[in-house]
């Protein structure tokens, strides 16, 4: 084993063979992209080839030019996958409260994170990906799918999330959550990046294991006139993909819909063509059992922002009705995607056992990895023999068994960052424990301080 710092695990060339032995392996999905759930627990070995994982078994020998390294009982599993976050705002934590009173969630959207959205320039774009993405490495989150907004710095902006991301050696599905609020030329613009992005996407070369995707983004739809959800709708037929947008973030995107002689806003998408296979709604704190039934039947995603939900004091969301393609987002509070499933599992159960339980908290769980399979056409969520060679090394202390029977619970009650000793994406280890960070502190803080003074928080 290696030094301490690293995590006891070495850094790995990817051109050079890797064999894990004597791992506890923990994976939620069979490699096969048609299968359903079947989360197990077995003791083995693992080698890794390219981004691969190329075996799977009890007592691997090792081959020939592999570099070969005992865990010792140490716990390998899957990487965390946050289904909805906002790296843009990684340099928000620790920003004074805003002088006006906060009292509705449309205080919060026009006092911090609007003002945020125009105070980003191009540099504090890609400082807030890269200090957003190693946060996330250090959660064991080896994948995002992002929704970005910069109208200060909107054409391409996303390569600077990309950029971000590929530092730290993380995935992305990205998009560019288009918006009317500066207008008709500001909002061409926002359209503008999501399709560019998509065909720069479209035109690279296939590789192994794709790094990104893109998606259309859209803010929410009280801040998008009709002309453009059907431009929006336009720009999903042209290239075959989804919408990820805001849904129902509590009753301000019905009551401002209705207020202007719309549609209410999930019938809108309708009538726009964005009900569309693959498409991500966040949130969905304001819809009716009928707006859940036309998600389900429509293949979209809800995905569940518990926290943040709890932070904009929106409401509670009808967890219980969610469809059958849920899952779990941060909305950009950070990327512990653990503390989210927590948060879920726990509000679930208050005023008594909640409508959720463990069954409920697996299938949010298990969805996020869903999800990416959907997207990237890659076995998330698999350990064995084909799948990507993403995963979280833990330490080897752990005070209770883990076997299949009670992964969740170690997952709600004993799993946490600070007992990951690396993360590894594509077979490339990019964090472990005593790692220093790819960005400068100082760089960090007076980049934040920066924008908090273009906010007007700060003086």
């Amino acid at each position: 084993m290696s030094d301490k710092k690293s995590g006891g695990v070495p850094a790995v060339d990817r051109e050079r063979p890797l064999l894990l032995k004597n791992a506890i392996i923990l994976d939620y999905y069979p490699v096969a992209m048609d299968a359903d759930p079947a989360p197990r627990v077995i003791r083995g070995d693992l080698r890794v080839v390219g981004e691969r994982i190329t075996d799977r078994g009890p007592n691997l020998d090792p081959q020939e030019g592999e570099e070969v390294v005992d865990l010792d009982g140490m716990t390998l599993l899957p990487g965390n996958i946050n289904a909805h976050g906002h790296l843009y705002a990684a340099l928000a934590g620790g920003m004074p409260q805003p002088n006006a009173t906060l009292e509705t969630f449309t205080d919060i959207l026009t006092e911090i994170w609007w003002p945020l959205d125009r105070a980003l320039d191009h540099e504090a774009v890609y400082l807030s990906a890269l200090a957003g993405a190693w946060d996330a490495a250090r959660c064991g989150t080896t994948l995002i799918f992002d929704h970005h907004a910069s109208l200060a710095a909107v054409g391409g902006s996303l390569d600077r999330i990309e950029q971000g991301l590929a530092a730290v050696g993380l995935r992305g599905c990205l998009c560019y959550e288009t918006t009317d609020r500066g207008g008709k030329g500001q909002r061409d613009t926002c359209l503008d990046e999501n399709e560019r992005y998509l065909q720069k996407l479209g035109d690279l070369k296939p590789g192994d294991v794709p790094r990104f995707r893109g998606l259309v983004g859209a803010h929410a739809s009280f801040t998008l006139e009709d002309k453009t959800l059907q431009l929006l709708g336009d720009i999903c037929s042209r290239h075959d993909t989804g919408l990820h947008i805001h849904l129902a973030e509590g009753p301000t995107d019905r009551e401002v819909s209705r207020e202007r002689g719309w549609l209410d806003p999930l019938e809108r998408l309708a009538a726009n063509g964005l009900l569309r296979a693959g498409s991500i709604f966040a949130h969905g704190v304001d819809l009716s059992p009928l707006d859940m039934q036309t998600i389900e039947d429509h293949d979209c995603w809800l995905v569940h922002c518990g926290r943040s939900n709890m932070n904009n004091g929106v409401g509670r969301a009808p967890v219980d009705r969610f469809p059958s393609r849920c899952a779990l987002g941060t909305d950009g509070l950070d990327d512990n995607l653990w503390g989210e499933l927590r948060t879920t599992y726990f509000r679930g159960n208050e005023g008594g056992r909640g409508p959720l339980g463990h069954a409920g908290a697996a299938r949010f769980w298990l969805g996020n990895y869903r999800l990416a399979r959907e997207v990237f056409g890659e076995p998330f969520g698999s350990l064995d023999t084909g799948a990507p060679a993403d995963f979280i090394v833990l330490d080897n202390f752990r005070k209770t068994p883990l076997d299949q029977e009670n992964w969740l619970s170690h997952l709600l009650f004993c799993f946490h960052p600070w007992d990951i000793a690396a993360v590894y994406v594509g077979g490339s280890r990019v964090y472990a424990r005593g790692d220093a960070p790819p960005a400068d502190a100082a760089l960090l803080q007076e980049t934040a301080a920066r924008i908090w003074k273009l906010m007007g928080v700060t003086k």
